[in-house]
């Protein structure tokens, strides 16, 4: 099946209408031609997530500020997949031109992170157009069962009842590593008498909401949707992440980051958890000038984009170069020539 191409510039809809509207697809299309060489349109497939996702809608939106900036009839393919974890390796492979990603997930590929899915894989050839384009949260939370401090249940072997999404997924991973930072396991948790199920986001809501869990380790923004359901329905608490766990995992690109008060019915409070970004990457392959022009659509556009994506509301365009932004992945130098050139980097 060929994707659904976007709407070119002249008729389109708006983009908040065609996020929710065009279709994506189950089929990959590779970058064919260039804007710079001559071989005509540039085809560029963009991976991202199931329809509906936010990942989606950014896709969608940038692919029609993208494509005006290519040569005549060049198209954007949005495909509904592979998500966070599986979207570097799509671009790695040449399988995809471009990725939504987190800031932290590239930095694990391309680095073949010891403690990540990718531990001793580096997928060196990922770079990163723009970051910065939201702020996500490793949030751990705590069901209304008197948990208060991770520190805590670690130091007293507390035998906690974990769940997070499947196996491999970004919430597998982020359970994992807000344990090891406070220099616990999986397999620590249930030798202390705990257990740990990796299931769907709605079995783990549910386990939360009834009680049947006590901790949900979880990728959220301010205002999750899943989140927020769970504390209209249930008492929850999202548990603060200690200065000491934050160092041992700065080094795996993750930053201290606030969630604001307000972000759930009963946080009163700001919460310090650990924090990452969404990022748009290419492979190294991807031609300068292509990478230029979509480097420029997504800057350029970025008032249109928030417009379109409410989560993108703290984009700066400004900042979407940097180490904090990028994860500390290298630019591709079609980008840094657009940053250069915008006057951006001095």
């Amino acid at each position: 099946m060929r994707p659904e191409r976007m709407q070119s510039r002249q008729g389109r809809r708006p983009l908040a209408l065609a996020a929710a509207g065009v279709a994506g697809s189950l089929a990959l299309a590779a970058c064919s031609g260039g804007e710079g060489d001559g071989s005509g349109p540039t085809d560029l497939s963009f991976a991202s997530l199931d329809q509906g996702s936010a990942w989606y809608n950014y896709a969608v939106s940038m692919g029609q500020l993208i494509e005006p900036e290519l040569s005549d009839n060049s198209v954007v393919e949005v495909l509904t997949y592979a998500g966070s974890i599986g979207n570097p390796e799509l671009v790695a492979t040449g399988e995809a031109d471009l990725a939504t990603s987190f800031s932290a997930v590239t930095s694990w590929a391309a680095n073949g992170q010891e403690g990540t899915p990718y531990e001793g894989e580096a997928m060196d050839n990922l770079r990163v157009l723009v970051g910065g384009l939201d702020q996500y949260y490793f949030g751990p939370i705590a069901a209304g069962s008197g948990l208060e401090s991770l520190r805590d249940a670690v130091e007293n072997e507390q035998p906690l009842h974990l769940v997070s999404q499947p196996r491999g997924s970004l919430g597998d991973a982020g359970t994992n590593l807000v344990l090891r930072a406070y220099g616990a396991s999986v397999d620590d948790v249930t030798a202390w008498g705990g257990t740990f199920e990796p299931t769907s986001t709605d079995v783990a809501t549910n386990a939360i909401r009834d009680g049947n869990a006590d901790l949900w380790v979880q990728a959220i923004t301010a205002g999750h949707p899943n989140v927020t359901e769970l504390a209209e329905t249930a008492e929850i608490e999202i548990l603060p992440i200690d200065d000491q766990a934050i160092a041992e995992l700065e080094p795996l690109g993750l930053q201290a980051a606030t969630l604001p008060a307000g972000s759930f019915r009963g946080q009163d409070e700001d919460v310090q958890l650990i924090g990452f970004t969404t990022t748009i990457i290419a492979s190294a392959d991807l031609p300068d000038d292509v990478a230029y022009a979509v480097t420029k659509a997504i800057v350029e556009g970025a008032e249109e984009l928030q417009s379109a994506n409410a989560s993108m509301s703290e984009f700066d365009p400004a900042a979407a170069w940097t180490e904090e932004a990028t994860g500390g992945v290298e630019l591709h130098p079609g980008a840094q020539r657009y940053f250069e050139e915008a006057g951006l980097m001095d």
